[in-house]
């Protein structure tokens, strides 16, 4: 595994990050008072669920728990959620696979 620079780490996380902000399970992107990092703290959870090779499912129920538990939001869309799970796992593969912090 090839160890990543500072700056290619900051740069794996403003990418997972910008892939959450196109998720945006509540819906608040693209609002003037919404910030770039309304989902932060999802990232690290889904970049440890990349690292260790998880699958679809795996992200999914995590998701799941993320929206309903953490966000408190009384819906999950299971198909929105499965098609980003597949994104991260693709882009993950794609741009980073058998690297490390």
């Amino acid at each position: 595994m090839r160890r990543l620079s500072k700056e290619e780490s900051r740069q794996r996380w403003l990418e997972l990050r910008d892939l959450w902000n196109q998720y945006d399970p509540i819906g608040v992107m693209g609002h003037p008072q919404s910030p770039d990092d309304e989902y932060e703290s999802y990232v690290g959870w889904t970049m440890r669920c990349l690292e260790s090779d998880a699958g679809a499912d795996e992200i999914v129920a995590g998701m799941e728990e993320i929206v309903t538990g953490h966000m408190g939001m009384s819906q999950f869309d299971r198909d929105k959620a499965t098609e980003f799970a597949q994104r991260f796992i693709d882009w993950y593969r794609e741009n980073w696979a058998e690297t490390r912090v």
